[in-house]
């Protein structure tokens, strides 16, 4: 009986492929694994890794970070600066989709005037959103190919809390520097005290962007070179387990951004303590930081879709408890919780795209791909909620329709979940029927992958 010999490429684990469900595709027997350097062999982690790492952290803590603090805007330009506009047309100006662009739309912000929608439009909505879109996703794909096997749920977990901090810190910054003294908005606030929390916010995001310039590190092979490889962008799309994630991250990601844009002036609109308002988005961020780190950690073992599915049903659940909320503590318990998941969901989903790629260069892609998915429902979801809640503030609408959603999406997830593991299972009944020393089904998988077959 003759017996292949399946070389693998140098920075992979000597182990067998991981699928994003966790699960490994065991090679057959009779077939010997062994390392060699292949073209699209490169280090894994690493120095150069973590200080990626740590670069895309403060990447993430200016362009997510601050898109995490959008809740402080809404309130302060419904109550104030855009009293004359609705919060569906507020809710507009975020994530259209840098750091050259973004430094100078933020400096630019701090000196616009009140109730001139198209100055904010332009300077947050149209020029800050592209110079955000342009650093998020492109970023985190860096770590997903610096991890390419162990780690990379952790590595994209931890890179991705500098959103969360960002957000848990820019909300402080904004909430105290523009409502002296702690006030409530509309009384503190004030065009002058506006305009001179934002260049402060935005002296802090240049310097952090500059040291992420600086730590961020391009992919190379063991030989010094810059690893290439072409994508199959129509191979892509014919991964159905990878459409139909895709079609669940739009449709949940109109529930999850529901308390990013809508957990403060929620909370000031049902009577609760202005001081404690300031603080729900920042008890929403701290509480994703947590979520960010600890699921992300046990992805690496179980399979990021496998976690990804239960986080976005609970917090499918866990948003219809703002029907309840009267009381500062409930509002607190909801809003931490939804933060867990929300923190969670994110660093999950960034890994689900990543697994299933089959070399290096497509990882980006994979994640770009989800993050225009995420970006579109970024466009609809808060304008429909500000359009359900109305100038009367009728909490109930937006609450069920976020609710539904993102249960509609963890559906979605479940039924990807399904269709990859029947996948599996066609692929294993072929590789059982296949004569030995036969070309395996999965051939051109495992030579895309880095793999190469010898007899």
């Amino acid at each position: 009986m003759s017996t292949s010999s399946i070389t693998k490429s140098e920075g992979m684990e000597d182990e067998c492929e991981k699928s994003s469900s966790g699960e490994q595709l065991e090679p057959a027997e009779g077939v010997h694994v062994q390392a060699v350097q292949g073209h699209d062999a490169v280090s894994e982690g690493g120095f150069d890794g973590w200080m990626t790492v740590i670069g895309v952290w403060c990447a993430q803590f200016v362009s997510l970070g601050h898109a995490m603090g959008f809740g402080v805007y809404e309130s302060f330009y419904k109550e104030n600066y855009l009293n004359n506009e609705s919060s569906s047309a507020i809710s507009r100006m975020l994530l259209w989709a840098s750091t050259a662009l973004y430094v100078f739309c933020n400096f630019i912000l701090s000196i616009t005037q009140p109730h001139e929608f198209y100055q904010i439009f332009l300077a947050q909505g149209i020029g800050m959103g592209i110079a955000m879109g342009a650093m998020y996703g492109p970023t985190l794909a860096l770590i997903g190919q610096h991890f390419r096997t162990r780690h990379r749920a952790l590595a994209l977990g931890v890179a991705s809390t500098g959103s969360s901090i960002g957000g848990f810190i820019a909300v402080i910054i904004l909430n105290n520097l523009i409502n002296r003294d702690g006030e409530v908005f509309g009384a503190g606030g004030t065009p002058a005290s506006f305009q001179r929390a934002i260049k402060i916010h935005a002296g802090l995001n240049t310097g952090l962007l500059l040291l992420a310039n600086s730590l961020i590190r391009e992919t190379k092979s063991r030989d010094g070179s810059k690893s290439t490889s072409n994508v199959d962008l129509p191979g892509i799309f014919k991964d159905r387990t990878f459409v139909i994630v895709c079609m669940g991250t739009f449709i949940a990601l109109w529930g999850e951004i529901f308390p990013v844009f809508y957990a403060q002036l929620l909370s000031i609109t049902k009577g609760l303590s202005p001081i404690f308002s300031f603080y729900t988005l920042p008890i929403f961020n701290a509480s994703s930081v947590a979520g960010r780190t600890v699921l992300p950690f046990f992805a690496d073992r179980f399979g990021a879709l496998n976690m990804l599915i239960p986080v976005t049903f609970i917090s499918g659940g866990v948003c219809f408890g703002y029907l309840g909320v009267h009381t500062a503590a409930g509002d607190a318990i909801v809003t931490g919780l939804l933060g867990f998941c929300f923190g969670a969901w994110n660093s999950l989903l960034i890994t689900t795209a990543a697994d299933p790629a089959r070399h290096q260069g497509e990882i980006g892609t994979r994640i770009g791909i989800i993050t225009l998915c995420q970006s579109l429902s970024d466009l609809a979801g808060p304008p429909i909620n500000g359009a359900l809640l109305t100038d009367k503030f009728l909490w109930y609408r937006p609450i069920i329709f976020s609710g539904v959603s993102t249960l509609g999406g963890a559906s979605l997830f479940l039924l990807a979940r399904i269709t990859e593991a029947q996948h599996k299972h066609i692929s294993i009944q072929a590789n059982d029927r296949a004569p030995t020393g036969a070309p395996s089904p999965d051939k051109t998988k495992n030579e895309d992958a880095g793999y190469e077959t010898i007899v």
